[in-house]
């Protein structure tokens, strides 16, 4: 039995949240109602998640040898996801972003080196690739995460992308990818506004392998989430309605959720509803990995 319920590997990211009620006007001081500070990025977002139901993670990343860095650290392993595959760079700066948040909406100003982010062979090999039962990768760095990917999937784990916005390399990774759920601003970016969900799904389902359950998926925001898979060709749910504070981080719970619900279930249905709930509950709190309920209250609801 494999010991390792999820590795990754991805952008770390310093998040300054900022909650305020009416978005500022230039040369315009507000006060703010709340502020927090937490790590952020789609994959340790996802891991904290799994982390938190009890899922055992580990994740390979690099920050810089500044304070922002050991905020990272310190804040993942405080959630328990294991850290010694992330790497301390000198000459770099670890990520920040700083998210302005109201009544729901959320503008995100990403550092001037976000982009820039690459690992080598020798900054991931300390991950568990053959022990763990699930791989989380965002595409970034591809040639990496296709070399980590053969090896998790030779192993018999899963592959699990989470992309919010067209990269190069994409269409090479979803070949080792089993589990493909982007963000609608994916699809929006790459075929406009008034694409097909269930064409754009269907699209990339044949780009996966088909040695796997070849899932994929649409998170849609306040519309919920649509997949398409050999289990369950293609559905939508809408979203659980909740108080929306801040919808940073959602997708990226969604999928810590997915995967945890889906190795538990191996039902796809099953496992987009208590992600669906678990995404809507943390879009009541501020950051992307603010608290959402037990896992027990969360799949009484699903």
């Amino acid at each position: 039995m494999k010991s390792w319920t999820a590795t990754g590997i991805g952008l770390a990211v310093r998040d300054i949240s900022v909650l305020v009620d009416d978005y500022p006007h230039a040369d315009e001081k507000v006060k703010a109602t709340q502020m927090y500070e937490s790590c952020g990025g789609p994959v340790p977002t996802a891991l904290v998640t799994l982390a938190r139901f009890g899922g055992t993670t580990a994740l390979a990343s690099y920050v810089g040898n500044d304070e922002v860095g050991r905020f990272i650290l310190k804040s993942l392993s405080g959630e328990g996801v294991q850290t010694e595959a992330v790497k301390i760079k000198k000459k770099r700066h670890s990520a920040t972003s700083v998210i302005i948040v109201e009544n729901g909406r959320r503008t995100i100003l990403e550092a001037p080196d976000t982009q820039s982010f690459s690992l080598n062979w020798q900054d991931v090999r300390q991950l568990p690739l053959k022990q763990c039962r699930s791989l989380l990768v965002d595409a970034r760095c591809i040639e990496i995460q296709i070399k980590a990917a053969k090896i998790v999937r030779q192993a018999g784990g899963l592959v699990v992308l989470d992309c919010g916005h067209p990269r190069e390399g994409v269409e090479s990774l979803l070949e080792h990818t089993d589990i493909a759920i982007f963000s609608h601003t994916y699809a929006t970016a790459l075929l406009g506004e008034n694409y097909d969900t269930k064409l754009f799904l269907s699209n990339i389902f044949k780009k996966l392998p088909q040695d796997g359950p070849a899932i994929c998926g649409l998170t849609l925001g306040e519309q919920g989430c649509a997949l398409f898979s050999k289990q369950e060709p293609f559905f939508t749910l809408r979203p659980k309605k909740v108080k929306v504070v801040d919808s940073t981080g959602a997708g990226d719970v969604f999928h810590g959720a997915f995967i945890h619900a889906y190795l538990k279930t191996m039902s796809v249905q099953r496992a987009a509803r208590f992600a669906n709930i678990s995404a809507a509950y943390k879009c009541e709190g501020l950051s992307g990995t603010a608290l959402i309920p037990a896992e027990k209250l969360i799949w009484s609801e699903v």
